[in-house]
């Protein structure tokens, strides 16, 4: 069967079903779809189309922003973004998501209802990680592949992370869990993968770590759910919820990428991600002045980091990684430990901040201490000099230079409302952050 029609410029920002009805019998759905043109005479961007798929027993994945439109799925394959599964009789929905139209296009969508017997393709085994026992790990929980809008494999990631000697590392493909299997069973001893998932919308992005469901994505009237519902859901299945990169450019260079959702800033999420991608930048200072505007309004916040990698790195630089303690190198170990705050974020070195109440208790990252408690921050560092700095809900209250491959102790009291350590260079970079502790 063949569907044609038009987009304009109200289907901006737009989920626009396709509906066709699958006969019994079918083992294998081909779908190939074009619009034109790619880019408007005089635009600086391209018109942005995903397709999602939706059969009668539910979602069946996505490719986000991928250059290639064409799918196909059967019972025992499915192009990557997509789920292998059974091809129920009835009527199926292909959603045509309109990230971005900046005037008329023309589609045209081929759906190719196939009964000849699929191609098998081979299981793929979880590996297994031993666990080692309680310690720092220090990994990534964002990351892409060519399952959506990334650039290389499943494999070239899993190699990128071992190259940099990590311990964990997170597939997080935009509205897609396809490639969770395959990524399991690349794990090892030296490695533990973690599945995940970025919500990828109009109007913001968030990282569900931890899913293996594919968890719902849109807002709005096409679902009539809000994203504090769809974020709900998630916790609700034992996820957790990023808020990704809340001031990263937004419309139109990075459509849906700055979080633009009233009823989550921050509403019922419980992380943010305040470093994103390669070495630290103005929307990553942005969003790091945003997340401590929050904690300074009572909001009891932990922050992540994220690569949020597509491909080789080319000039990332200096990636900010997650240093998490955690009682076993485990998904369910390292997942407990980020919901909780015990990591602190860096691009090399070592930050580790403590609290001892009047009382003599001890309080690590992401706890709570009383008010009048000592703070003490401790770094091991092998860049140049830094600044080691304390932050509370009135912003910076101390600074500390500190000599180039150095380590020792800083010691601050008379916070108000939580306290933060982070080391920067001469420039103002940052190099590490710890997640806050807070008081009282």
């Amino acid at each position: 069967m063949t569907l044609i029609g038009q987009l304009d410029a109200s289907h901006h920002k737009a989920h626009v079903p396709l509906t066709f009805e699958v006969p019994s019998g079918t083992t294998q759905l081909v779908v190939r779809f074009k619009a034109l043109p790619q880019r408007e005479a005089g635009a600086f961007f391209d018109n942005m189309i995903s397709l999602s798929l939706f059969g009668p027993a539910g979602p069946r994945g996505a490719r986000h922003n991928n250059p290639v439109w064409d799918f196909a799925i059967s019972e025992t394959i499915a192009t990557p973004g997509y789920l292998p599964g059974k091809i129920e009789p009835g009527t199926w929905t292909l959603y045509m998501d309109c990230f971005r139209v900046m005037g008329r296009i023309d589609y045209e969508v081929d759906i190719d209802c196939q009964t000849a017997p699929g191609a098998a393709q081979p299981a793929f085994v979880a590996a297994k990680t031993q666990a080692r026992g309680r310690g720092w790990y220090r990994g990534d929980l964002h990351a892409h592949t060519l399952h959506s809008d990334g650039s290389w494999s499943i494999g070239d990631l899993v190699a990128w992370a071992r190259a940099r000697r990590l311990d964990f590392m997170t597939l997080s493909d935009h509205n897609t869990t396809s490639g969770h299997a395959e990524v399991h069973s690349m794990a090892g001893d030296d490695l533990l993968t973690l599945g995940g998932m970025e919500l990828t919308t109009h109007w913001g992005h968030a990282v569900a770590l931890g899913v293996s469901h594919l968890p719902q994505w849109r807002v709005g009237p096409v679902t009539g759910q809000t994203m504090p519902m769809l974020a709900a859901d998630i916790m609700g299945k034992g996820g957790l919820f990023v808020i990704a990169h809340p001031m990263s450019p937004g419309d139109p260079a990075c459509t849906g990428c700055r979080w633009e959702y009233d009823d989550m800033r921050p509403g019922n999420a419980g992380l943010v991600e305040i470093w994103n991608g390669g070495a630290w930048s103005d929307y990553n200072e942005e969003g790091l002045a945003l997340y401590r505007q929050w904690l300074a309004q009572g909001h009891r916040l932990r922050a992540t980091a994220g690569s949020d990698i597509h491909g080789p790195e080319g000039g990332m630089g200096q990636v900010g990684f997650n240093n998490v303690e955690a009682e076993s190198l485990t998904a369910l170990a390292i997942l407990q430990s980020v919901q909780a705050g015990r990591n602190y974020l860096s691009s090399g070195p070592r930050l580790i901040l403590q609290a001892q109440s009047p009382e003599g208790t001890l309080a690590s990252m992401g706890e709570t201490t009383a008010q009048g408690a000592v703070f003490h921050a401790d770094w091991q560092s092998q860049d140049a000099a830094l600044t080691l700095s304390f932050v509370d809900a009135k912003g910076v209250q101390r600074h500390h230079p500190i000599a180039a491959n150095s380590a020792g102790r800083a010691e601050f009291v008379g916070a108000d409302g939580f306290v933060m350590a982070e080391l920067r260079d001469a420039t103002g970079r940052l190099h590490a952050v710890t997640n806050p502790i807070f008081i009282g």
